[in-house]
């Protein structure tokens, strides 16, 4: 019973526009991103650097 209420309290807050849950997936998401784009970067640099001196 105590988890059909918490899983309807969550199903409710999910449907909600400005939700807690949508709020961290969103907040999730653009860490992800960051780290993608700022550890993708030099990575891709290094890669190419290796690869010129074949």
């Amino acid at each position: 019973m105590n988890l059909q209420l918490k899983l309807e309290a969550w199903i409710d807050d999910v449907n909600q526009e400005d939700g807690l849950t949508l709020r961290a997936f969103e907040k999730l998401l653009d860490v992800m991103f960051f780290l993608i784009k700022w550890a993708g970067i030099p990575f891709v640099i290094y890669l190419l650097f290796e690869i010129s001196k074949w």
